[in-house]
């Protein structure tokens, strides 16, 4: 396990140095290492906070920086080893997805197998938490499984939901995530009542086509959740 708060990594400015070619970074001596223990590990678990609506500086930084033997889409051998994105968002919430979408765009263009993505919010940290244990044996359970070529690469990345969410499916699913906390939690039936009819509602205004005003809905009721979230 390694915690970027401590190794700091540094960002990159583009100095010019053929990294991909080559293979390591000639700035930061760390990176080499870091790159090194990477490619090293059977499998990988990224866990990192939401920051605006992407991963953390540190786990940007992290990312410009590793190079792996391996090479990146383009080159063979694929090699397939598991990984998996968990992002959590403080606060509000919001913009879960944005930087798992992230985390998994990085994931495709070093070739890795995804399990699927975990978004992890303060109104989901509890099943988080529960199937923590799961997570962690389907990860160390899974062998590598090398893609037949980049078309392969490609099309497992673009079957996973999540990295087809935009905007208004993340509010979507963070007022059902709510509503459905909130029932475990024994909350008014009144307030979640109130949650999924303003849902009912945005889903009938985008089927009819009206994706603006099916936002406003999404967004309402999540922050009526929210609301009630506060008040629980």
């Amino acid at each position: 396990m390694r915690y970027l708060i401590d190794d700091q990594p540094e960002i990159c400015i583009g100095c010019g140095h053929a990294c991909f070619a080559e293979r390591d970074c000639v700035q930061e001596p760390e990176a080499r290492e870091r790159s090194a223990a990477i490619e090293q590990a059977d499998a990988l678990a990224l866990c990192g906070p939401v920051y605006c609506w992407q991963p953390n500086g540190l786990m940007a930084a992290m990312f410009d920086k590793v190079r792996l033997s391996t090479g990146p889409w383009r080159d063979a051998p694929q090699h397939g080893k598991p990984a998996v994105g968990l992002a959590i968002a403080g606060g509000t919430g919001s913009g879960v997805f944005c930087a798992l979408q992230s985390m998994y765009a990085w994931f495709c263009l070093w070739k890795y197998r995804p399990l699927a993505p975990v978004p992890i919010t303060r109104f989901n940290l509890d099943l988080a938490l529960e199937s923590a244990e799961a997570l962690g044996r389907e990860i160390a359970s899974t062998a590598p499984r090398p893609y037949g070529g980049v078309g392969e690469l490609l099309a497992t990345y673009d079957a996973l939901p999540a990295l087809r969410y935009g905007h208004l499916e993340e509010f979507r699913w963070l007022a059902l995530t709510i509503a459905r906390s909130l029932e475990r939690r024994g909350d008014s039936a009144e307030r979640v009542a109130a949650i999924r009819a303003t849902l009912d509602r945005a889903e009938q205004r985008e089927h009819a086509g009206d994706r603006a005003g099916a936002g406003e809905l999404f967004v309402a009721a999540y922050w009526a959740g929210v609301e009630a979230w506060s008040h629980s």
